[in-house]
């Protein structure tokens, strides 16, 4: 058993690398309050869907940012090329995501 930054617990299925779950927290702390531990819970299923597509049998940073874009309302889209500058990443390196 595993506890989140809001203090739920659950399993860990697939392996994370620490630079997985520090973007993971970066991004959990722009988050507001109340929607931490849904949004959470939705970017680990995520991210692990898609690491168990790719065959892998850990989660990495690519695979945290692309679960975070397909998570993010239409709404909010247009804002994430700046946020991602916030984290130190290159929104044109990730275009295709957008």
């Amino acid at each position: 058993m595993y506890r989140d930054t809001a203090g739920s617990y659950y399993e860990k299925d697939m392996n994370w690398n620490d630079a997985a779950e520090d973007f993971l927290n970066a991004v959990l702390a722009q988050t507001p309050r109340p929607d931490r531990e849904s949004t959470e819970s939705r970017l680990r299923g995520t991210a692990e869907a898609l690491a168990e597509e790719d065959s892998k049998n850990r989660v990495g940073v690519e695979t945290v940012i692309t679960a975070w874009v397909r998570n993010t309302p239409e709404a909010l889209r247009a804002d994430l090329p700046r946020q991602m500058e916030r984290f130190g990443l290159d929104p044109d390196e990730y275009g295709h995501l957008l």
